[in-house]
């Protein structure tokens, strides 16, 4: 009797393991599919004079890098992300000025977020305390950025990002995280609020700066994107993340002149709204 119970466990077992096997091979098959089928898409938020970039990858992970300067990203986001698509993977604060982080505050509230990931600087700003204070109460992992890290999505995707301090350039409150997303053999770099000195240093490490699409660093400032930084990234596109009639000037007169010289063309979000890119 006591054979028969242990065959009868074993063929249980059996049954068990190869059902299984099964699912897993059907799962596996489907995720296949789904990522074939998904392509990438990075859209370029209007969010007036400010920044804020989304990223949907191939394997369903979002990215938000930046949240421009009030609650107008939560729109722009509705726009972008389905109804019941509540979940952001990964939020990027490329550094402390108000027009780059301020709508993350609400993001956070209103979306389940998974990663803030920032550069750590000891900044005397409320609206940033706020900013982690909201992120602690909902639970969101604080991930400090000192160095280089790279966050991978999935074959032949990954988002790959670097903390300026690590290049020894002198302090500054324009200096930002580098990102820069290689993904289905298409490349988009973000630079943040970077100006010519963090560009020199990038230039000298030898840094892979170049890309498909280049977000001009500054809004398109004229203190940025050098006419050396433009060369080594050889765009085929320069997105200006900016807002209509904004006191500051930008996009600035010498930046256009540089890219018009290097004939590479522009997408303003001014002039042409949110700019969106999908990639098979």
């Amino acid at each position: 009797m006591k054979n028969k119970h242990k065959q009868y466990f074993w063929r249980i077992l059996k049954v068990g393991l190869i059902i299984i096997a099964i699912f897993l091979l059907i799962l596996a098959i489907y995720y296949s599919l789904v990522y074939a089928s998904r392509g990438l898409e990075v859209v370029f938020l209007d969010v007036g004079q400010g920044d804020s970039s989304l990223i949907k990858t191939p394997a369903g992970q979002v990215v938000l890098i930046d949240g421009g300067p009030d609650n107008r990203v939560l729109r722009e986001l509705g726009k972008n992300l389905p109804f019941q698509h509540r979940r952001l993977d990964f939020l990027i604060l490329s550094h402390y000025h108000d027009d780059h982080f301020v709508g993350l505050i609400e993001t956070i509230k209103r979306y389940r977020v998974g990663t803030l990931i920032y550069s750590g600087k000891d900044v005397d700003s409320p609206l940033m305390s706020e900013l982690l204070d909201t992120a602690f109460k909902y639970k969101v992992e604080l991930r400090i950025l000192d160095n280089q890290a790279k966050l991978s999505f999935g074959p032949d995707c990954a988002l790959a990002l670097l903390n300026p301090a690590v290049l020894a350039v002198k302090d500054d409150p324009n200096n930002s995280l580098v990102a820069k997303l290689d993904c289905r053999a298409r490349t988009f770099l973000f630079a943040g609020d970077n100006g010519v000195a963090v560009e020199g240093k990038l230039l000298a490490s030898g840094w892979p700066v170049n890309a498909d699409v280049f977000k001009a660093s500054h809004h398109g400032s004229n203190t940025s994107n050098s006419l050396p930084f433009l060369e080594k990234i050889s765009p085929r596109l320069i997105v200006v993340s900016v807002g209509e009639n904004n006191r500051f000037g930008h996009p600035g007169i010498f930046f256009l002149e540089r890219a018009e010289a290097l004939n590479i063309p522009i997408k303003r979000t001014d002039q042409d709204g949110e700019v969106k890119f999908f990639v098979k």
